[in-house]
C-alpha cells in the first residue's frame, strides 16, 4: 500500500466510526415507518458500524495487508452505509423529511471512498 492508500484507509475508517458512534448516541434517529424504526435504531448496526470502522483505521494505521481483515472492514462498511442511505430514504421520499439531505451526501462521499479503497488495494504477495 502506499501513502495514499494508507490515509484512505484512515480517513474512510474515522468517517465512517464517527457515523456509527452518532447514531449509537441518538437512539430516536431514524422514526419512520414507525413499525421499522425499533430495527433501524437497533444498537446491533451501529456496532457493526464502528467496528467496520476501527478496522479500516487500524488496517491504515498499522500498515496491516491481511485480505481478511481489509475485506472484511470494506465490505462490513459498504453494508452499513447501504443499510443507513436505504433507511434515510424512506425518510427523505416517504414523508419529504429533508434533515437527512446532507447526512445522504456525507455517506455517498465515504461510498466513493470505499470503492476508491477497493479498486487501489494491492493484497501482500507472499511467495
Amino acid at each position: 500500500m502506499h501513502k495514499l492508500s494508507r490515509w484512505n484507509f484512515i480517513k474512510t475508517g474515522l468517517l465512517i466510526a464517527i457515523l456509527a458512534i452518532s447514531f449509537l448516541t441518538d437512539r430516536t434517529y431514524f422514526f419512520y415507518p414507525p413499525s421499522l424504526a425499533p430495527t433501524w435504531n437497533g444498537m446491533w448496526v451501529d456496532i457493526i458500524g464502528l467496528l467496520a470502522g476501527v478496522d479500516l483505521i487500524l488496517c491504515g494505521v498499522l500498515d496491516i495487508h491481511a485480505d481478511l481483515l481489509v475485506k472484511l472492514g470494506l465490505s462490513a462498511s459498504a453494508a452499513f452505509l447501504t443499510a443507513l442511505l436505504v433507511a434515510e430514504s424512506f425518510h427523505v421520499f416517504g414523508i419529504g423529511y429533508f434533515r437527512f439531505h446532507p447526512v445522504i451526501i456525507f455517506e455517498i462521499y465515504t461510498i466513493v471512498n470505499l470503492m476508491q479503497i477497493a479498486y487501489e488495494y494491492q493484497p501482500e504477495k507472499h511467495g
